[in-house]
């Protein structure tokens, strides 16, 4: 029964997380490693998050990406400048030019941009949702929302996104 809970999860949410993880880390192999082990945590530390599984589960993605940071930092190793767009991992996502000419702009942003832009969009959390994962208040959340659509816009060549 729980294998059948977490399959469900899984095949329900899995693109999405590692999306989010791939804008973070620019990796496909970090992603991937990244996004499986924070299933395994998501699903045996849920319990009491009354935000849900998906919440919970960015949430846990998150803190894993961070930790990843500080240990390459402790190492050494640098992040590579630009998201190699992976045809094979994100082909059904990205088959509009539009949809490439909008991942290859987020790609531009810094970090903390392209993090509330997929939150918001993509990851469908709310305002109040986006100012727990960051500690801020929903103030700061919507003033910095704002300024990231602002600098996204950009991007695009002036045009809507």
């Amino acid at each position: 029964m729980e294998s059948d809970v977490l399959r469900e999860l899984y095949e329900k949410y899995h693109q999405k997380a590692y999306l989010y993880v791939l804008s973070l880390c620019r990796d496909r192999e970090t992603a991937e490693d990244i996004v499986s082990e924070g299933f395994e945590k998501a699903f045996l530390t849920v319990e009491g998050c009354p935000e849900g599984f998906f919440w919970w589960l960015l949430r846990v993605c998150r803190n894993l990406w961070l930790d990843t940071l500080r240990k390459q930092k402790r190492q050494g190793e640098e992040m590579p400048e630009e998201i190699p767009v992976p045809e094979d991992a994100l082909s059904g996502v990205l088959q509009k030019e539009e949809n490439r000419r909008l991942y290859t702009a987020m790609n531009r942003l810094s970090p903390a941009d392209r993090e509330l832009l997929i939150w918001h969009y993509f990851g469908g959390l709310s305002i109040r949702q986006m100012a727990g994962f960051r500690g801020i208040s929903e103030t700061a959340v919507k003033t910095a929302l704002f300024r990231a659509r602002a600098r996204l816009k950009q991007k695009l060549g002036g045009e809507k996104p």
